[in-house]
Parts: structure tokens; sequence; C-alpha cells
């Protein structure tokens, strides 16, 4: 598999592009000008922004004017934008706290765009696992294809991971540890950064944003959800010390709400596999310690991927492979560095995977993309590739959608309720259908 091909600027020759609604694009701020924008200027063969909301339309005809969206129109309300039939895809890239409170409304005023296929959210899809239901149930009743934004899956280092294990090149696993550091949520505060991120329930926090990002792409590379899990979650820095853009300490405190510290441990359904995690606020403080470590043992060999950053679906990887090679050493894309090239069938290998100029920011939301435009246009000819489909779950191809995004919001919500009653649950059947 070829990761590099797969974030290539592509077109499709003869075929009329997806027509994207944004609510939340902003040219001047926003994660959307960071992210999606400049995904969708690489694909723009694939994609074109066409309509944008904003509750002041003021600011969606500043941004149309400065990103120069010569198709683009400014709608003042949310039932024009989602009736509006110059919309395929409907792109959510608000506030999480907005989701349920935008999202209910617009998919009720978006049975008036018979052209409306695709819809977009990015993670957490809500604040709370009812809203996420009922979000999911309203979507799949208007009968859309969903995506979600766990593009962790897409990151060229969690692919070649879930390949190197799904061929069985460490052999079965038989342990997992992950540390994990949230910036956000240490001692410091940078005096600029917004508020609603330190308040508990608006749906970014460290158990929702650090570790489900992480734990999700975890089962994603094993192909398998949790049995049991047991969890604790401290909040033991009620207060930050704000600090200014060099990290100046300001001499004023101010109150944090949201986690600090998450133990989690637990047994994968397939294999009985132990995880142990721990996810804390806050930097390094030593200058050797990584920000992010997935440790993955098995019978046959070892995986460890290192980052830079707490944030494993924004970070760009190294991913380390120690192993026996069964039959032919495993290629990759020419990236990696075999440390042993003199290697013999039986023989143990390395492998280092890094791709130096990766900007995982963009980069796997560009993949994202690019997976919605295989899926639309069918040009990789996936076989038994429904037109519409329920969750991603352990597949390669394919996105996650809003049924992948209820099953960790289930897998949150335990982590919660495990805490509060100090004890292990059992999670096992946090993946059916059924709501």
């Amino acid at each position: 598999m070829d990761y590099n091909k797969r974030s290539s600027v592509s077109t499709v020759p003869n075929a009329a592009p997806i027509r994207v609604g944004f609510v939340g694009l902003n040219a001047t701020k926003g994660w959307a000008i960071k992210t999606h924008y400049p995904a969708i200027l690489q694909l723009s063969s694939q994609f074109q922004i066409t309509a944008l909301y904003s509750p002041k339309i003021e600011t969606s005809i500043a941004t149309i004017q400065r990103l120069k969206l010569s198709n683009a129109t400014a709608f003042p309300t949310l039932e024009s934008f989602a009736s509006s039939a110059t919309v395929d895809m409907i792109v959510i890239t608000i506030q999480v706290a907005s989701h349920y409170e935008v999202l209910m409304p617009l998919l009720k005023f978006s049975k008036n765009n018979p052209n409306l296929k695709y819809l977009f959210v990015e993670w957490a899809l809500a604040c709370s696992l009812d809203q996420a239901e009922s979000i999911y149930k309203a979507a799949a009743e208007r009968g859309l294809q969903t995506i979600i934004s766990l593009q962790g899956r897409k990151s060229p280092y969690i692919l070649r991971a879930k390949e190197l294990i799904s061929q069985g090149y460490i052999g079965e696993i038989n342990s997992i540890e992950i540390a994990g550091n949230g910036g956000w949520y240490g001692y410091e505060r940078p005096v600029k950064s917004p508020k609603y991120i330190y308040e508990i329930g608006n749906g970014v926090d460290l158990v929702t944003t650090t570790f489900g990002h992480t734990i999700d792409i975890l089962q994603y590379m094993t192909c398998s959800y949790f049995s049991r899990i047991n969890a604790m979650v401290f909040n033991n820095i009620p207060e930050q010390e704000l600090i200014d853009e060099r990290g100046n300490r300001l001499g004023r405190r101010i109150s944090k709400t949201v986690p600090d510290h998450l133990l989690f441990q637990g047994t994968l359904l397939n294999g009985n596999v132990p995880v142990s995690c721990s996810f804390k606020g806050g930097k390094p403080t030593k200058k050797f310690t990584k920000n992010l470590v997935i440790d993955i043992h098995g019978t046959k060999g070892d995986l460890k991927l290192e980052g830079d950053a707490g944030f494993a679906e924004i970070s760009n990887l190294v991913l380390y492979y120690s192993g026996t090679r069964a039959n032919d050493f495993p290629l990759a894309n020419g990236q990696q560095v075999p440390l042993d090239p003199g290697y013999d069938a039986g023989k143990e290998i390395m492998e280092v995977y890094h791709l130096r100029n990766y900007n995982a920011v963009v980069g796997n939301i560009h993949r994202l993309y690019q997976s919605i435009s295989d899926f639309h246009y069918n040009t990789k000819k996936i076989p038994e590739l429904p037109s519409q489909f329920v969750m991603q779950g352990f597949d390669f191809e394919g996105f996650p959608t809003l049924m992948d995004a209820l099953i960790l919001h289930r897998l949150i919500e335990s982590v919660y309720k495990s805490n509060m009653m100090g004890s292990t649950l059992n999670v096992s059947n946090i993946s059916h259908y059924t709501l």
C-alpha cells in the first residue's frame, strides 16, 4: 500500500465536483481555514465550495471575498443554507458545544434539498452521549452518508502499523501501553487560549479529545473494540496560571473544570489483550520525554509510535517496528529505513518509518477528503462498496462515520461512568447498532 500516493492531488475527468457548504469557515481564524480549506484546494477537481453559513452573514461575505470563492453564496439563515440545491455536502466546523443546536434543525431543513448526499462533522459529534444519539438518528432518518473527523485513521503511520499488525508481522498482540500529554490541561494557560476548552461539558477535554482520538486510533489499528474497562479521572489542577505569548507569567490564575489526568485500563475483545493508558495535562518536564508513546508488544515483534504532541490525529509521528520476516520484507513507500539490509527469511528486522515533510494537520484531513472522493466517484473500484454505508469499522478503505463516532462516544461515557462508580465495566456491547 503506497500511502504517499493516497495524499497526492488527483483529478476526476468529466465529472462534476462535489459542491460543499460550510458552517464555520472563516478566512481569518478557526480550524476550517487551517485544515479543511487547504485540503479542498488540493482537491479542486473533486470539491468546490458553493455555500457558507454563519450567524453573522457579514462574516461569510468577508470570507468569500478574501478567499475569492467565486462559486460560493453567503446564506442569511440556517434554513436557506440547508435547503440550497447548490450543496451536495455540508461540513460542520464549529465549536462542539453548538453542534446539537445547529445539526438538529439543519437536518430538518435539509429535507428541502434533494441534492444533499453527505454530512461531514468535526469530532466530537456532541457534548453528551444523548445528544450524539439524537444527531445520529436524525442523520440516519435523513438518509445521508455521514463522515466524522476521526482523521487519525488516515495517518500514514497508523495505516502502516495497521498493515503490519493485520499481516501478522508482530504475531499475536499480548499487551499495549500508551502514555500521552494534553498540552492545554497543565499548570499554565496561554492568555489568548479560548475559555470553552477548559470548561467541562463543552465536548473538548482530555478524555473526549486527547484520549478519544488516540483510543479510536488504537482500536482501528488492532481491529478490536474493548470488552472491559476501568478508569480514573482527575482534576488536580483546578486553577491555571495565565501566561503571555512568550511564556511569561501574568500573575493571575483562572479556574479549570475539565480533567487533567486520566488513568485507563482495559482488555480488547480480540485476544483478551491488556491495554493501559495514562494521559496527563501539560508538557513533559524532561526534554527526552515524548508527548505521545504507543507501545504494542506481540509474540513475534513490537511496534512503537512516538509523537511530539499528545494529539496523534494532528501529529507527524515516527513508527518503529522490530520483528521477524516470514516471507518478503514488508515494503512501505521508500521512506522507511531498514537498519539491517542484509536480512534473511526468519531473521529479526527493524524498520523506522517517518515522512520528514509530512504535514499531519492538513495531511490527515486531506486524506479523509480523498476517501470521500474515492467513495463518491468510485475511482478505485472498491469491490462490494455500497452506495451508502453505516460505519467504517476497521476497514482500510472508506472513512469513519457518525456510527463510528457514536461507538466512541459510548466508550467515553463508560470512562466517566467507571470513574464515578469506581468499578470495572463491561463495554462489549457498545459497538452494536441498536440505540
